[in-house]
């Protein structure tokens, strides 16, 4: 894990729902994309609020209306493995906090489990049939175990 080192990740904050040190949000990260095999390059992730992440999800994906997070692959040229990151991730806060008061769980544990999600998303995962979305969660699952979010020793977690 020494080549962690070279993954720069930025941390942007346009939002004031769910307050988390930025540090929290880097270790999602890091240790999000380390767990897929990334290593190297550079992530941007960028916590929003649910105006903001409705216009980005129309522009961007064509649907009306909110999602937890939106992931967008920024390298060049024919697909990399996740050895080398370029992305960024965007997060809705509010649907966080929203989520985990549904949840009776920790907001800033429901935005860490959408930065992960969407790092993991950049890295190749894939949540689109029942295959992959338990390969996803799993993934989801021991990454937030590492950083010490969630409790998966009493079941909590994605």
């Amino acid at each position: 894990m020494s080549g962690a080192s070279h993954l720069e990740i930025d941390v942007c904050n346009r939002q004031r729902t769910v307050a988390v040190p930025a540090r929290r949000i880097s270790q999602a990260a890091r240790t999000a994309a380390l767990h897929a095999g990334g290593f190297s390059g550079g992530l941007s992730i960028v916590l929003v609020g649910e105006r903001k992440m409705r216009q980005l999800n129309r522009e961007f994906a064509g649907v009306r209306g909110t999602t937890d997070v939106l992931a967008f692959d920024l390298q060049e040229g024919p697909e990399a493995p996740c050895g080398d990151i370029a992305g960024e991730v965007i997060v809705n806060a509010a649907l966080a906090a929203r989520e985990a008061r549904r949840r009776d769980k920790s907001p800033v544990d429901e935005l860490l489990l959408y930065v992960v999600h969407g790092v993991l998303h950049l890295c190749g995962y894939r949540d689109g049939d029942d295959e992959q979305r338990g390969r996803m969660r799993a993934a989801e699952r021991a990454v937030l175990a590492d950083i010490g979010a969630w409790d998966a020793a009493s079941g909590g977690g994605p």
